[in-house]
């Protein structure tokens, strides 16, 4: 599976059928005494008409102090609907794979939410479930997300938003992000 998401984010990169694609940087900080950790991801997204896209992903996170690397592959498909003026409603399925040096698994994930968007400016509340396919891999966590961003041009799109995760794995999480529609 690996391969193939590897292969698309590849393919999709270099095209330009791609309608955005996505960079983004976040600080975790792990609750209880879990240890910290810095995150990278690059996601490329295509709407395949006004209501549905898809999107690829690769994210790289590092452990502070040890150094470990955890790698997440994903793949998902995202539903958005205008609910009454500035309010949307939107849901996103996703099916990815974890790996690092002594682990690797699949797993999905389920994240309904809502957006208010005026102007250049979106706002969006959401929840995440995610769970790894076997139940031996603690990978079980609820995400309670925050986001707005700012249109900047009609291209480019600057964003912050707020996790908060419970489960397996408990931490907070600041990202910042940037952008670029074709």
């Amino acid at each position: 599976m690996k391969k193939i998401l590897i292969a698309s984010l590849i393919a999709l990169t270099g095209t330009a059928f791609a309608a955005s694609v996505t960079i983004e940087a976040q600080n975790q900080i792990g609750d209880k005494g879990a240890a910290n950790q810095t995150q990278t991801k690059l996601e490329v997204k295509e709407s395949l008409n006004k209501n549905f896209s898809v999107d690829v992903s690769a994210t790289q996170s590092v452990t502070a102090g040890t150094h470990a690397l955890v790698t997440r592959d994903e793949i998902g498909t995202t539903g958005s609907f205008p609910v009454f003026g500035p309010i949307g409603f939107y849901t996103r399925l996703s099916v990815g794979d974890k790996y690092n040096n002594t682990t690797h698994f699949g797993y999905y994930s389920v994240e309904p939410g809502v957006s208010y968007a005026i102007g250049p400016v979106t706002a969006k509340v959401a929840y995440r479930f995610r769970d790894a396919f076997q139940e031996s891999n603690l990978d079980a966590t609820r995400t309670t997300r925050y986001g707005v961003s700012y249109a900047v041009t009609k291209k480019d799109t600057i964003g912050a938003r707020f996790d908060r995760q419970v489960g397996d794995s408990n931490s907070h999480s600041y990202y910042l992000n940037y952008t670029h529609s074709f």
